[in-house]
């Protein structure tokens, strides 16, 4: 689920990091935020719960929202708009990556027969930009799903490892929970981290949902090698092959650089 917002007690709204939000695009982006990956409406008072922002500037900015097709009515509730889906595929970034990961993706899924997953990074997240797999709404992340405990999942830690600049463990440690007897501790996870650094991959073994394990390799850029973001394979840990599933995950990430390579190559022809 997003994290909300949290008000203070003199009423002033309030993010987990301190910050107010004071501005009317801050607090929309609040609104927009409190939508976590399973829900498919919000009422005005769960908004304002999650947002800490006041209940009638959160009913007012809703309903401009919903002019603007941001927001959709579904009886007295709200839920996100398809211009926002429609938006979001504009993004170059994502929309490249995941044109030349798609035919990997597919094979991939198709061999292992399970779901398989591209994450990027995203602020202080991960957010999925494509999955496929016939068991994939069942094991594996949604489209436009974010991962938030990223010490617990193969993609989440291997983002930790190969970007922590971006994500100091300083920042994440108050905020890790134990999402099964198997998720590592705070005083565990850098060693864990060192380890994926030198390995060059990530697994998950039953560390965010019991009966479950998962592998993650990095999908870099074809020019200067950079972290674009995870591929990833979740099964049941009874029929989890690493081996296997990593080398498959190699050659499939090897595919998406090449095509990468060869769409930046196309587009820079005159």
């Amino acid at each position: 689920m997003t994290t909300a917002a949290v008000p203070r007690g003199n009423g002033e709204e309030a993010r987990p990091d301190g910050r107010s939000p004071r501005s009317v695009l801050g607090k929309v982006g609040l609104i927009l935020s409190a939508f976590g990956d399973g829900d498919l409406a919000l009422s005005l008072t769960e908004l304002t719960a999650r947002t800490g922002v006041a209940k009638a500037t959160v009913h007012r900015l809703c309903q401009e929202l919903v002019t603007c097709e941001m927001l959709e009515r579904d009886g007295s509730d709200y839920r996100l708009g398809l211009l926002l889906y429609s938006i979001g595929l504009r993004a170059p970034r994502q929309r490249t990556l995941r044109h030349a990961a798609r035919p990997a993706l597919e094979n991939l899924a198709q061999a292992l027969d399970s779901p398989v997953s591209l994450s990027v990074p995203n602020g202080s997240d991960l957010l999925c930009i494509d999955n496929a797999g016939r068991h994939r709404n069942r094991a594996g992340a949604s489209i436009g799903g974010r991962l938030l405990q990223l010490h617990s999942t193969a993609p989440g830690k291997l983002t930790l490892a190969l970007l922590p600049e971006q994500y100091p463990l300083a920042r994440l440690t108050p905020h890790m929970r134990r999402m099964t007897a198997r998720t590592l501790t705070a005083d565990r996870l850098p060693g864990e981290l060192v380890r994926i650094q030198e390995q060059g991959y990530a697994t998950d073994c039953e560390e965010h949902r019991l009966g479950y394990s998962a592998v993650a390799v990095p999908v870099r850029g074809p020019r200067d090698g950079a972290y674009l973001g995870a591929l990833s394979v979740v099964a049941p840990t009874a029929r989890q092959n690493v081996p296997r599933t990593l080398a498959a995950l190699r050659t499939a990430s090897e595919a998406v650089t090449t095509r990468l390579s060869v769409i930046e190559a196309y587009r820079a022809e005159p």
